[in-house]
């Protein structure tokens, strides 16, 4: 797959067509804007930016101050500084005569896809189209534009319609950039568009050739490599691949890193396809290298609403760990260790990125890392799953080695087995024994004279995709669940965790907690939280509960029934207020004020700002939430219910982002009642946003709606562990769920398996 940007395609496409169709002005202005075009070409950003506001500065008239304000508000685009381009670009459009307005149309059309709003850029592609007319060049880069929002079949056939205008336009036929844009269009369709996708590939080719090495001509190289790569053509694309390399060497003044990772991920993947292991490595590493030299200018998501972590780093990561963990296999005993530490380091950049892409922040991840040179405990075993198409690979980390092992399983069937037992466990079902029983086979058993020699009494997994919906310690041995035998933590990364030992002593806890909700309701109405609630916290059946016992989930299908009878607003928000209502958090925040001194905030005491203030006031080590809270597939989709507002991820990290918070982190945020989307594999990096933006070394969160007398047991004998037993957060965990396992009405994993420690687990 190519990864060169359709957003660079048009800002660069429009820049050339204004030039073309405006005199060029005064000399020294001229000057900067010629830099500044160049220093864009040339990958130079920001040097671009700087060229382009001094041109607008020096600007004698409107005319020259329109041209450098959109050139300008162009390349903020590239830079995704989308507030200040918003402001260049709307000067530009103001200072700019109705009818030459098309260009700008396309810009600000470019600005709203950026923003998520594929509307209102359909509104500016339209108006474009409109202004320059449907057959001019700006019109048919406006039409190329509307195409790409369209569904399949229909962006078929104006695909089809648009490769006749351009030949037919005088000017539009001669720019090879229209034709390279359509044509990669037709290819990322279906098979049935992909004899289009190359007569208009190689019509650009044949345009950018003209100029050799040019951007414009190593994209046309890379784009054809890649529509033979699809067709199978694997020699062909060999050849045009590695002409664009060569060329893309020779090209002195092209800081084309974006190309540069993609020819080498396509060598690396051809290599692999002609059997050449070697080569396939090392194509892997430079991608990998070069991937990382410019992670800072790779944006989370691309223009076509792609994450750059799924179409970019995921692939490349792992096709580098996959060759490093094949090649372990024949590698000299001296050598292992430092091949198996490899594929180690590329995972966590994996689980780093993977952790960046969901918040939309590199920020919070890169504050922090940094936790790869920690010591393994004695007792203490890493287990780093990774699931290959054919495989799952078992990477381990104890205190004294690495080690590797492989399960041969399709990935099916992994998948298969998960979603059964995540089933089996939401519902409360009763098979849910063979499934876990499963996965113990292909995760656990391989590991078991290990985990014997080496006297492990910890896990501490760093699940892959599809494994972080379930909880690991029901896996199952045939006579036990793990976590009867080890204590059981998770980690997004080692080197997103913070492993210091936590200091027993004078630990405080600030103690939130809602058994009844007042102004949040009123402020959001029913309906509208409804809808939040509803998709991520509804079990797809209601569990087998006994009688009278209490599920912790706002109960979101009795209250729309409820709302569709009420006969007024007061009738409506009772409604809600009924099913969102925790009656076990008061008995719950009793307890633990009992077993950990601190601060208490219940029902009306806890709103927004009285948290804040609670927690910015004292040094808390411990920070506990007991209120309903959802984690979905972003940062954006996740948040917390105070007794009067919703507290977002965002606004948990501005609350705790203080010196304080930073010289004194906060050891354990524990989240009690709140909970993951279903049948959502990203939903649980939730639980770790959460931590990460409190900047908390651990988390403690559930994964499905919790018993209300479960969680108030778990809570307790967690807490009484760590602070009136010394133990670990994992072993305090463990014994906690072991006394429910005890309890024959507590026995079901239902009950005590939702409870997932996250991060440090000392």
């Amino acid at each position: 797959m190519s990864l060169k940007s359709i957003r660079q395609l048009m800002a660069i496409t429009m820049a050339s067509l204004a030039t073309l169709c405006v005199a060029q002005p005064a000399v020294n202005w001229a000057n900067l804007m010629a830099s500044g075009a160049t220093a864009r070409l040339d990958g130079g950003i920001d040097q671009s930016i700087a060229h382009f506001q001094q041109a607008r500065q020096l600007a004698a008239n409107d005319t020259e101050r329109a041209r450098a304000a959109r050139e300008l508000g162009a390349t903020l685009l590239q830079a995704r500084r989308l507030d200040q381009a918003a402001h260049a670009l709307q000067e530009a459009k103001r200072l700019t005569p109705g009818g030459e307005q098309a260009a700008l149309s396309i810009d600000l059309g470019n600005l709203a896809l950026l923003r998520k709003d594929p509307a209102l850029a359909a509104q500016h592609y339209t108006q474009a189209r409109q202004v320059a007319g449907t057959s001019s060049a700006t019109g048919l880069l406006a039409r190329l534009n509307l195409a790409r929002l369209q569904e399949p079949a229909l962006r078929a056939q104006q695909l089809e319609s648009l490769y006749r205008d351009v030949g037919e336009h005088p000017t539009a036929r001669l720019d090879a950039r229209l034709y390279l844009n359509l044509g990669q269009q037709a290819l990322n369709l279906d098979t049935e568009t992909h004899a289009l996708a190359l007569r208009s590939l190689e019509r650009g080719h044949s345009l950018a050739s003209q100029a050799p090495g040019s951007r414009a001509h190593l994209e046309s190289l890379d784009a054809l490599a890649q529509w033979h790569e699809v067709k199978g053509r694997v020699s062909e694309a060999m050849r045009l691949n590695q002409e664009a390399i060569t060329r893309l060497r020779g090209a002195a003044g092209h800081a084309a890193g974006d190309l540069a990772i993609a020819l080498t991920w396509r060598s690396a993947r051809l290599h692999q396809a002609q059997g050449q292991a070697q080569r396939a490595l090392t194509a892997y590493q430079g991608a990998v290298s070069q991937l990382e030299r410019m992670r800072q200018d790779i944006p989370i998501d691309y223009d076509d609403g792609q994450s750059s972590f799924r179409t970019t780093f995921e692939p490349i990561y792992l096709g580098l760990v996959d060759n490093l963990l094949k090649t372990s296999v024949a590698a000299p005993k001296t050598e292992l260790q430092a091949t198996l530490r490899r594929a180690r380091d590329t995972v966590e950049l994996l689980k780093q990125t993977e952790m960046q892409d969901y918040l939309g922040d590199r920020c919070a991840v890169d504050a922090v890392k940094g936790g790869s040179q920690t010591v393994i405990p004695v007792g203490t075993l890493v287990l780093y799953p990774i699931i290959f198409a054919d495989r799952i690979e078992l990477l381990v980390q104890t205190s004294d080695a690495m080690t590797r092992f492989s399960t041969t399983v399709p990935s099916e069937s992994v998948q298969a087995a998960v979603s059964t037992l995540a089933e089996e466990l939401r519902d409360r079902r009763g098979q849910h024994l063979g499934p876990a029983t499963q996965l113990y086979d292909w995760i656990l058993r391989p590991l078991e004279d290990l985990l014997r020699s080496d006297a492990i009494d910890t896990l501490v997994f760093v699940p892959d995709s599809t494994l972080r919906v379930i909880p690991l310690a029901v896996l199952h041995d045939g006579a036990q669940y793990a976590i009867e035998k080890y204590a059981i933590a998770s980690a997004t990364g080692l080197t997103m965790t913070n492993t210091q030992a936590a200091p027993r002593q004078s630990m405080t806890a600030l103690v939130a907690g809602a058994s009844n909700f007042g102004d949040v309701v009123d402020k959001y109405g029913a309906t509208r939280l409804a809808e939040l609630l509803a998709d991520a916290s509804t079990p797809r059946s209601t569990p087998a509960l006994a009688s009278g016992r209490l599920l912790r989930s706002p109960r979101v299908s009795a209250t729309r029934s409820a709302m569709a009878t009420a006969a007024t607003r007061a009738e409506t928000l009772e409604s809600m207020r009924g099913a969102l209502a925790l009656p076990g958090v008061t008995k719950e925040v009793e307890a633990l004020q009992r077993i950990v001194p601190g601060t208490s905030l219940l029902d009306a005491q806890f709103t927004v700002d009285a948290f804040r203030n609670a927690a910015q006031s004292q040094q808390h080590r411990i920070i506990h939430v007991a209120s309903h809270g959802v984690f979905g597939g972003s940062a954006d989709s996740s948040y917390i219910l105070a007794y009067d507002d919703l507290l977002t991820l965002d606004g948990l990290q501005t609350m705790l982002s203080g010196d304080q918070f930073q010289k004194h982190p906060i050891e354990l945020l524990s989240l009690s009642a709140c909970e993951t989307a279903a049948g959502n594999d990203r939903a649980p990096l939730g639980i770790s946003g959460a931590a990460m933006k409190a900047r908390a070394k651990s988390v403690l969160g559930t994964l499905w709606p919790v018993d209300d007398e479960a969680a108030v047991l778990v809570m307790e004998g967690f807490y009484r562990g760590m602070a009136q037993q010394g133990l670990s957060k994992a072993q305090a965990l463990r014994q906690a769920q072991r006394q429910l396992i005890g309890k024959r009405q507590l026995a079901h994993p239902f009950y005590w398996a939702p409870f997932a420690l996250i991060g440090n687990w000392l």
